[in-house]
């Protein structure tokens, strides 16, 4: 008899599966062995198979969603000598048998008469030997039975010549428990081992860093004080009833999700209404509700349990601050105006806690409250100590550096960007292995690409990106179940994708951007709920939009502007207070707009533009100072006027090149480093030169203007016919 270890590269055996099995598979084992046939039974129907396995055709058939079931039950045998018939019919309606080795087994009359009246009536199916204890071959220490040790007649008989037994090893000197498990498990559906190994051990890794969180959240409460059920199997029981909540509402959390931490954040939340249900019913009741997937019900309790802790304030502020906290991250997965306000108290109540007071500044910054923002942003800053509270340091670094860049401050900008990397970069020397510092690395060079790229700077943007890229491509492939993984290589491709339209690069950058939209859609399908990610999804259907329109093909940029503007119309309709989504229906109806105008439907596209500026031109009078509002207010303004110069409306045209040229102005001398801002203005003059509008003035503006961004980067085909109409009109003023 030659015995094998399952190979983890290969998948041998497996013979056809019919889909009408009752039973994946027979565990066949002896009664000594039922301690370990228990836990491995219960090992293998809780198998988790990756998501992207289940339906895949093998030699064993489609990959199942599940194991289950496995038959293990030994009350089908009779007294006597024979195997049951309850027994003998699980056997025929199972696909596979599975046995349990050992010196027990090897010397079990009844598990040897289920192996050879397997084997005789079904040699197609597999026989699956997992060895628990023995030596194969060892007279003393024998784990096989002489029905796996020998071949089997097609009458039943057992024969004497030897058998090819191919075994997993379930101990320590073997394969090791997860190993052997998944070494079966890829015997029964048909893929080879070691893919079916590593997948399982990502999903366990991935479970075990919730759990970990957890564990290091209740801990912390217990070191702070508070009775809590840290003892025996109510703990367990806890932990694993908490990670499930963390698991499920981190997924459609999409206020959380764009803000760093959030699922340590939502940990700790759901952890502190854990810890609280046994001592205040209203916690006890929220938790039931967060369980039952009611998160918005579950909400006003724990506001009840949060203000009555603020009346006592006076007594322990930081008690009610954290309160508050639980409140916030429990209300923004439904309502994030509500969780601003929340965590705005929270910090008011103890700016000492940095984590909370970054939140406030996260949520106050997705609000488009500036002031609010930065103000908590600088307080992390200031209070950071070192060794202590670094990841919130250079998260609040990046955030100060997103202030700025809204502001339109794109010197001030890269400089806190620049600095987040620097010290992030730092970090991650001394722990290579930390995902969560190696993600905020990856985010400082996304965010330092995208003010390079608004500065001119493509090569060193190109650069930024790709150094993102690498970060977030590792991150990806070490943990594909990984949404924030995902989610930082989509936005690396984006930002390539970004440097590569400047570049003229047009089919490049429609692959980046299609490489990022197949990311964005396979989040949004596992989790269709999440608004965050739907609205990254419909913002890269318009950046497909923007190359297709480049490319000349029309209709495919008008489907992609529409497809985008519909996902974003329905997110703005479910929360009209989001400025962000408000901001994003404008640039849908840019580009919808745009494609009108080259299809020359002139009305249409006067309509489209319409609507847009009344949006936006109400974000940017609740906030004058917020850039990108700002910036978008005047793009209304230039692409009503193209509109109007081509109907040949030439008064209309000036009422809108006017108030164009004038924010623009305004937003490039609070920063004169923005070559987008000062090509805009060239435009706008050149816009209101060719109405009439002190052309000659204007038409020497634009030639110089020209002639100065043509010395620092090639000008684009547009801005070189502006050069050359712009010196022609000049000559024609100046001839005598």
């Amino acid at each position: 008899m030659m015995v094998r270890s399952i190979a983890t590269t290969s998948d041998p055996h497996g013979g056809s599966v019919p889909d009408d099995f009752k039973y994946r598979a027979f565990l066949s084992y002896s009664h000594a062995d039922s301690g370990a046939a228990k836990r491995v039974h219960g090992s293998l129907e809780g198998f988790p198979i990756d998501k992207d396995l289940v339906g895949r055709v093998t030699p064993t058939g489609a990959v199942p969603g599940t194991l289950r079931p496995i038959f293990r039950d030994r009350q089908d045998f009779d007294a006597g000598a024979s195997l049951g018939d309850k027994t003998i019919g699980a056997l025929d309606d199972s696909a596979a048998l599975i046995l349990l080795a050992s010196p027990h087994s090897a010397r079990s009359h009844y598990v040897n008469e289920e192996v050879r009246l397997f084997r005789s009536r079904h040699p197609d199916r597999p026989v699956i030997p997992l060895i628990i204890e023995g030596k194969p071959g060892d007279p003393q220490d024998e784990c096989f039975a002489p029905a796996v040790r020998f071949a089997v007649a097609s009458d039943g008989a057992i024969t004497e010549s030897s058998n090819d037994v191919l075994a997993a090893d379930l101990r320590e000197q073997g394969d090791g428990f997860e190993l052997a498990i998944a070494k079966v498990v890829a015997r029964l559906i048909g893929l080879p081992p070691d893919d079916v190994y590593r997948r399982a051990e990502r999903e366990r890794r991935r479970q075990g860093r919730i759990r970990n969180t957890v564990a290091a959240v209740i801990a912390a409460l217990a070191i702070t004080g508070g009775v809590f059920f840290w003892q025996s199997h109510q703990q367990r029981a806890t932990l694993a009833e908490v990670a499930a909540l963390v698991d499920r509402y981190s997924l459609v959390n999409s206020a959380q999700a764009r803000v760093p931490g959030a699922r340590h954040s939502l940990a700790q939340a759901i952890t502190a209404i854990a810890e609280g249900a046994a001592t205040d019913p209203r916690y006890a009741e929220a938790l039931e509700l967060l369980k039952a997937g009611k998160a918005a019900e579950a909400e006003p309790l724990l506001k009840a349990v949060a203000d009555d802790k603020a009346s006592r304030a006076e007594k322990d502020a930081k008690d009610a601050a954290a309160a508050y906290r639980t409140l916030a991250s429990i209300a923004a997965v439904s309502d994030t105006a509500r969780a601003r306000e929340y965590y705005a108290e929270a910090a008011r109540l103890d700016p000492s806690d940095l984590e909370g007071m970054y939140r406030n500044g996260s949520f106050q910054k997705l609000a488009g409250h500036l002031d609010a923002a930065q103000a908590a942003f600088a307080r992390v800053i200031a209070a950071a100590k070192p060794g202590v509270d670094d990841l919130q340091f250079v998260r609040a670094k990046n955030g100060i550096g997103d202030i700025e860049m809204l502001r339109g401050n794109l010197g001030a900008a890269l400089a806190d960007y620049q600095a987040a990397a620097t010290f992030a970069e730092r970090l991650v020397k001394s722990d290579p292995g930390n995902a969560d510092l190696q993600r905020v690395l990856g985010i400082s060079y996304v965010n330092i690409g995208y003010v390079q790229l608004a500065q001119g700077n493509l090569p060193a943007a190109l650069a930024s990106y790709q150094a993102a890229l690498a970060i977030m491509d590792g991150l990806a492939k070490a943990d594909p179940g990984s949404a924030l993984a995902q989610r930082g290589l989509a936005s690396s491709y984006s930002g390539i994708a970004r440097v590569q339209l400047e570049q003229g690069d047009l089919p490049a950058a429609l692959a980046s951007w299609q490489a990022a939209i197949a990311i964005w859609d396979r989040l949004v399908t596992a989790v269709p709920g999440n608004v965050d990610l739907q609205n990254a999804l419909a913002d890269s259907y318009m950046r497909v939009g923007q190359v297709q329109l480049a490319q000349g093909s029309l209709p495919a940029a008008l489907a992609s502007y529409q497809a985008g503007e519909a996902i974003t119309d329905r997110l703005a309709k479910a929360d009209p207070g989001n400025a962000d989504l408000q901001n994003g229906l404008v640039i849908a109806y840019f580009g919808i707009g745009d494609v009108q105008v080259v299809q020359g439907n002139l009305p249409a596209a006067l309509a489209t533009y319409q609507t847009a500026w009344a949006i936006i031109d109400r974000l940017a009078k609740s906030d004058p100072g917020a850039f990108e509002w700002q910036l978008n207010l005047s793009v209304a303004y230039s692409k009503l006027g193209d509109v109007f110069t081509k109907q040949s409306n030439r008064e209309g045209a000036l009422q809108n090149y006017r108030p164009a040229l004038a924010i623009m102005e305004r937003l490039a001398a609070a920063d004169a480093t923005d070559m987008r801002l000062r090509a805009d203005i060239i435009e706008f003059n050149y816009d209101l030169a060719v109405n009439g509008d002190n052309s000659a003035d204007r038409f020497a503006f634009v030639a110089a203007g020209l002639r100065k961004l043509k010395s620092e980067r090639e000008l684009t085909a547009e801005q070189g016919g502006w050069l050359a109409e712009a010196e022609k009109r000049l000559a024609e003023v100046q001839r005598p």
